[in-house]
């Protein structure tokens, strides 16, 4: 009758080819609770294997979408660059909406990818030391990512908001809302600050109501990514290891930010307002025609 060691379930767990072993080890005269004990060592072999998959997979997924993230970083700040300059153009705006859309969903994916890194178990010791490292180190170069990711977001939209408002502007002139049977209820536009007075650009004039509302949407649109980037924003940094003093700030962050919001929305919905005056004010010229 053989006897069940710690050799023979080092032969099976450490072998290229575990599932042979072990049949040949169950060919020996062994006892149920020695084929148990195979089964067992077989078991953790397996999961042991997956785990290192699993582990290799979501490190390989998490690189490359950090890797994405940072090169659209690097695009959208070009293209918040060129917002309000004779470089801008509608071509221009569909692809800084685009990618910020685009960006987003990449986010989500990588916190999903994050967590799941956080929750993988890892049977070695050297793979411990390097889940360590990689869920300490990952989450904090993200971090750094993101922030630069939200930085270019705020300007593009703040410089999207002030041309909106000089397309505006522009529009309520051409069609002589002064002149207006609402003239009384309209309110004035806001005054820009000296260094808001830009040269009209040819995307904001000759926009009609249409094209205003659209840009209105986007900038909404653009309003509620930034809050949701930083509610991703907020996740990850719940996984980094240092917790106390990066939390304090984010929360910080995202409390700015959603005041940002806010005021924006209450503008937008100003907005909206002179967009119902300007209707009506134009409903007497159809008439006359």
């Amino acid at each position: 009758m053989s006897h069940w060691t710690k050799k023979d379930t080092k032969q099976i767990i450490f072998s290229p080819d575990y599932i042979t072993t072990a049949r040949k080890l169950r060919m020996n005269d062994t006892t149920d609770d020695e084929l148990i004990k195979i089964d067992d060592c077989i078991d953790t072999w397996s999961s042991r294997m997956a785990s290192a998959s699993d582990f290799q997979r979501l490190h390989n997924a998490i690189s490359t979408n950090l890797t994405k993230i940072s090169n659209n970083a690097t695009d959208l700040e070009r293209l918040v660059q060129k917002l309000g300059t004779p470089e801008d153009s509608e071509q221009l705006r569909d692809r800084y909406h685009r990618l910020q859309n685009e960006t987003k969903t990449l986010m989500q994916q990588t916190n999903d990818a994050l967590q799941e890194l956080n929750n993988t178990r890892v049977l070695t010791e050297a793979d411990q030391r390097r889940k360590k490292t990689l869920t300490e180190n990952l989450p904090k170069q993200y971090l750094a990512t993101l922030n630069r990711f939200q930085e270019a977001q705020r300007l593009g939209a703040r410089k999207e908001k002030e041309s909106l408002d000089r397309a505006r502007a522009i529009s309520f002139r051409q069609q002589g809302i002064s002149d207006s049977p609402f003239a009384d209820n309209f309110v004035p536009m806001p005054t820009y600050d000296p260094l808001q007075q830009q040269a009209v650009l040819p995307i904001e004039q000759e926009v009609d109501m249409r094209a205003l509302r659209e840009r209105d949407e986007q900038l909404r649109e653009l309003e509620t990514n930034i809050v949701e980037v930083n509610e991703l924003f907020k996740d990850v940094a719940k996984l980094v290891h240092e917790q106390g003093g990066v939390i304090d700030s984010i929360q910080d962050h995202v409390q700015v930010s959603v005041e940002q919001t806010h005021r924006a929305t209450q503008e937008i919905g100003q907005a909206q307002t002179y967009q119902v005056l300007f209707s009506f004010s134009s409903l007497p010229l159809l008439l006359i025609r």
